[in-house]
């Protein structure tokens, strides 16, 4: 598999938890944006495989229909994409309207991701979000409405002063509109973000939950603490597995058959290539990333030099603990023994002091079957939820 990811770096708003490499949407930049991509993409050998299509942001609907459309078309003019492919775009409620989704499903996307992060007004507001509850349910319809088959869904638990009653309504809306696919992130503090400066500067300031600037320090702006998101990630897998979906990675559910592949690509160490501002390349042994610096960006490719900042050359031993570290993000695990012959090495004799650990800890497990090409190292529910503590092991 070979796949695509392209970068769109503007949002229409900025959430108070973004570290992503985005910044506000100024049509003059966007369409000297698009036109730099247009240009990029020419970097890539033409009629190139794609298996996978991946457009993200940023908010890349937050583009009009008729660049978005344009930059989708050019994509998939320059590319031979194979007959079972996978074109996701990122969408906001709030930036989507029944034209918008209508042309960029007539371009070629078949997939799209929504960006809800919760069905709470209160929650949505506090995380710097445009939309409503109700816009966000009006999206995932005019999806539909739009002949999407394939859609799926982001969600965020463990907003500050979030509960496990409030989770609880946001994973039941969501199932009720019958998504293919659901994503349900732990909402991390990244230096440099708002929500970094809220916990660190500004504890008794939190921002209005009706977005009425911040509040006036009658309550502390803290995180749940650790039991509740454990509780908030265990409800999820119990629940959303009842509903039918399937627990395929740490943090992603799907019915049968609806995986992201672009992302198994991710997982499997697949090759890809990203255009775009701040895009990261895997291909031939070497990763590889954009410059995230917007003009520098857009002044490279003006002059047509190359926008990469900065190469790496993997190494067998840097291979080795990616595959290991990005496999066990899969609930299935590691199959030992094809992982044994892509890397030629025995997993358990190289680690043998790690998993033992591990297993005595009763994170991680090894299971067999009848079939000697079963056997698997993978997570228990328990190592789910300490997975950050065993991938520094291997790191």
């Amino acid at each position: 598999m070979t796949s695509l990811y392209v970068h769109i770096p503007f949002c229409l708003k900025r959430c108070i938890y973004c570290d992503f490499v985005s910044g506000i949407y100024d049509p003059r930049k966007a369409d000297a944006y698009i036109d730099a991509l247009d240009k990029e993409v020419l970097n890539i050998p033409e009629k190139t495989q794609i298996s996978t299509l991946f457009i993200g942001g940023g908010t890349p609907t937050a583009l009009s229909v008729h660049a978005l459309s344009n930059m989708i078309r050019n994509v998939f003019s320059r590319f031979s994409f194979i007959g079972d492919y996978e074109a996701t775009i990122e969408a906001n409620p709030g930036t989507v309207d029944k034209d918008k989704f209508q042309a960029i499903r007539s371009s070629g996307i078949n997939r799209v991701s929504i960006g809800i992060q919760s069905f709470d007004d209160d929650e949505l507001s506090l995380l710097g979000r445009i939309h409503s509850s109700d816009e966000a349910e009006q999206a995932v319809r005019l999806a539909r409405d739009a002949g999407f088959k394939n859609i799926g869904t982001d969600l965020i638990y463990g907003i500050p002063g979030q509960d496990i009653l409030s989770w609880r309504k946001t994973l039941e809306k969501a199932v009720r509109l019958k998504p293919e696919h659901i994503s349900t992130y732990e909402l991390t503090v990244e230096k440099g973000t708002l929500l970094y400066e809220y916990l660190m500067f500004r504890p008794q300031s939190p921002p209005s939950p009706r977005g009425r600037g911040t509040g006036g320090g009658g309550n502390k702006f803290t995180m749940p603490d650790e039991d509740k998101i454990i509780e908030m990630y265990e409800h999820t897998i119990d629940y959303l597995t009842a509903e039918g979906y399937s627990h395929y990675e740490i943090s992603n559910f799907s019915l049968p058959g609806y995986e992201c592949k672009h992302n198994l690509n991710y997982w499997d160490r697949g090759e890809y290539y990203g255009i775009g501002l701040g895009a990261h390349s895997f291909m031939y042994g070497k990763r590889f990333h954009n410059t995230d610096n917007l003009e520098d960006y857009l002044k490279t490719i003006s002059e047509g030099k190359s926008t990469v900042k900065e190469t790496e050359l993997i190494t067998e031993e840097k291979a080795l603990s990616e595959a290991i570290f990005l496999g066990l993000r899969k609930t299935g695990g590691i199959n030992l023994e094809s992982f044994s012959k892509r890397y030629r090495v025995n997993v358990l004799g190289r680690f043998e002091k790690e998993i033992k650990e591990f297993q005595e800890a009763g994170l991680l497990e090894i299971t067999e079957s009848e079939c000697s090409y079963e056997t698997t190292l993978r997570f228990t529910r328990k190592g789910l939820l300490l997975s950050n503590e065993v991938f520094a092991r291997f790191i």
